[in-house]
């Protein structure tokens, strides 16, 4: 099978290449910004440019027409940048793909999403039939390239996954990975809200499963939408005292009254486990696996 990750020399983009040439013997294309060594085959592409759809066009001529997309080119949010670096980024770079595969009518599509699309959600946990009302830029101009895929008439099956927080190696913006290189040093933990925020993660390799069942059995619907989570409240207290257990650290974990402009967050994931038996590893089994990561 020939699969297409964007983003494929990215921290999500990388795993997923791994996985598919590791378990699955695919032919994997890498479409990222940045050469990727580590697939069948790397193209270094800019999707939002102008000079992506006859580009795009060029490599289905030169390597074959896709079976299975994997859009997971994004803008990250935390980078800096105005709404129209996120609309570039994250919905041109849609447009473009999209445009390009009408033609090639791959058998299936996964964009990997995000929660954020849900903004601040009147009640928690959120599951996929509440309103998506995220108005920062990186979660407005993810919900705008939903819709494109929303819209897409064709016989492509379309998987959106809106994905929490991911932490692992090579991750460095997420809430689990900014305080393990705190925890490696030793230092104090301090959690604004008294350590008491909820808040959504999963390890990557979660994800890379996920992604993985989706491509060999994927749903019978046209276009489905599934959360990812780890399943449950889970509090920063807990998150932080789970990491400094799983990596061994001496750091103390100090709950700080000082509130922060965050909100509870957290996902229904009964589809997924509905449609794809997602099942997320456990909380200290998914921190004894990122320790493992680190040690290595």
């Amino acid at each position: 099978m020939r699969v297409w990750i964007t983003g494929g020399a990215g921290f999500l983009g990388q795993r997923i290449g791994r996985r598919h040439l590791e378990s699955s013997g695919h032919t994997v294309v890498s479409l990222s910004r940045r050469k990727d060594g580590q697939c069948t085959q790397s193209y270094q592409i800019d999707l939002a440019a102008e000079s992506a759809v006859p580009q795009l066009a060029r490599i289905i001529a030169e390597s074959g027409e896709p079976e299975v997309v994997i859009h997971a080119a994004a803008r990250q949010p935390g980078l800096k940048g105005e709404l129209t670096d996120y609309v570039r980024s994250n919905v041109f770079s849609t447009l473009n793909l999209i445009e390009s595969l009408i033609a090639a009518s791959p058998k299936q599509i996964i964009y990997t999403s995000t929660l954020n699309v849900y903004g601040r959600p009147g009640k928690n946990p959120v599951a996929e039939t509440d309103p998506a009302g995220g108005t920062a830029p990186y979660s407005a101009t993810k919900r705008w390239a939903e819709q494109l895929f929303e819209h897409l008439k064709s016989d492509t099956r379309t998987i959106v996954l809106r994905l929490p927080s991911l932490y692992g190696v090579g991750q460095v913006d997420s809430f689990i990975d900014g305080l393990a290189r705190i925890a490696i040093q030793g230092d104090t933990l301090e959690l604004f809200s008294r350590g008491q925020l909820i808040r959504d993660a999963l390890h990557v390799s979660d994800v890379v499963k996920a992604i993985e069942k989706c491509v060999d059995s994927p749903p019978e619907a046209e276009f489905t939408c599934m959360n990812l989570g780890c399943g449950r409240a889970i509090t920063t207290g807990e998150w932080a005292e789970a990491l400094v257990d799983g990596i061994g650290s001496s750091s103390k974990v100090v709950p700080v009254d000082r509130s922060t402009d965050q909100f509870d967050l957290y996902a229904d994931i009964g589809l997924a486990r509905k449609t794809i038996d997602f099942q997320p590893t456990q909380l200290k089994d998914s921190m004894a696996r990122y320790a493992d990561e680190l040690r290595t």
